[in-house]
């Protein structure tokens, strides 16, 4: 049976020497690359130890290597420009922890860098928002586990609980995406109605209580009366940027993307709260182009645009209403 992770990491040592020809240096420009110690770089070389996934970003940038092609030797099956990265969000095992903890590194490198910049076009609440609203977040991780998980192992709503672990790595990812000098948010004209439709599925059949649907739908309001918060504030709590827009055109799914000098990330969601990941600049690029571009047909709601604020959260709260009054 091939091992994956042993031959995607051959395939990057192979990238590396590509682009490194003498052997004697290798060692000394990546230990400047990394800053680590000879010994631990290597027993990276010998594949002893697989390099974490913020080191594989840190040289892939500086060295100018397309993971997306690294990873696409391994298979002629899989995309040049960008890669699914499965994760279990409920039974969390030490594969899925290191992925958050990798990714969380990566949000961190990014968010102390002067220029960093995350964007989201979106027909959901971001995953890091739904951290702020544990219900919420509970809504998401039982539908994932309902369209990606076992069926076998499906629970209801009130028997989703995270391990001290996980509530800590959820901390940490929070904290770390407020660290972004720049956000901002696009949102579909409709993202609450698909929220609300996912609850009142559950409901019919039987996996969030009659209770339960009325503790989601405060945490909702609570959600609306944060985000009209920041809107107004224009920022996070800790001052970093914030800009909140309403897309007057639809769009299909999440689109999101982490920029700053060093870092280029794109992601497409998939199966709920997953997505479909490329750590290509030039694909970064253009779906910054195309998130500009939906910018200009949305209406800012942010700071100094009152009137359209208040009509936009005004409608919200009657959709709320509306929806769990009939």
């Amino acid at each position: 049976m091939i091992n994956l992770d042993k031959t995607l990491h051959d395939k990057f040592l192979e990238a590396i020497k590509d682009k490194i020809p003498e052997k004697s240096s290798i060692a000394n420009v990546l230990a400047d690359i990394l800053s680590i110690k000879k010994e631990a770089l290597y027993r990276r070389l010998r594949g002893e130890v697989f390099f974490t996934f913020a080191e594989i970003v840190t040289i892939s940038q500086q060295l100018n290597i397309s993971l997306d092609r690294v990873a696409g030797s391994v298979s002629p099956y899989r995309s040049h420009l960008f890669q699914l990265h499965v994760q279990d969000y409920f039974d969390t095992n030490e594969v899925d922890y290191k992925m958050t903890a990798d990714y969380i590194a990566v949000i961190k490198a990014a968010g102390q860098e002067p220029f960093s910049e995350y964007g989201f076009a979106t027909t959901t609440i971001p995953l890091h928002f739904s951290l702020f609203h544990k219900s919420i977040y509970c809504l998401y991780i039982l539908k994932w586990m309902y369209q990606f998980g076992d069926i076998g192992k499906i629970r209801p709503y009130s028997e989703i609980v995270f391990t001290e672990r996980q509530k800590k790595l959820n901390h940490q990812y929070l904290q770390e995406v407020m660290s972004i000098k720049y956000t901002y948010y696009i949102w579909g004209e409709y993202f609450l109605v698909y929220l609300i439709n996912d609850i009142k599925y559950f409901h019919c059949i039987r996996l969030i209580s009659t209770d339960e649907v009325l503790l989601l739908r405060k945490e909702i309001a609570y959600f609306l009366d944060h985000m009209e918060k920041m809107a107004i504030q224009g920022a996070y709590a800790n001052g970093n940027k914030v800009e909140i827009f309403v897309s007057s055109l639809n769009f299909e799914t999440t689109y999101h993307y982490l920029s700053s000098e060093n870092i280029h990330i794109s992601m497409i969601s998939s199966f709920a709260i997953g997505a479909v990941t490329s750590l290509e600049k030039e694909v970064c690029d253009k779906l910054k182009i195309w998130m500009q571009a939906l910018k200009r047909t949305s209406t800012l709601i942010s700071c100094s645009a009152e009137k359209e604020r208040i009509l936009f959260f005004e409608k919200q709260r009657n959709i709320l209403k509306e929806s769990f009054d009939c």
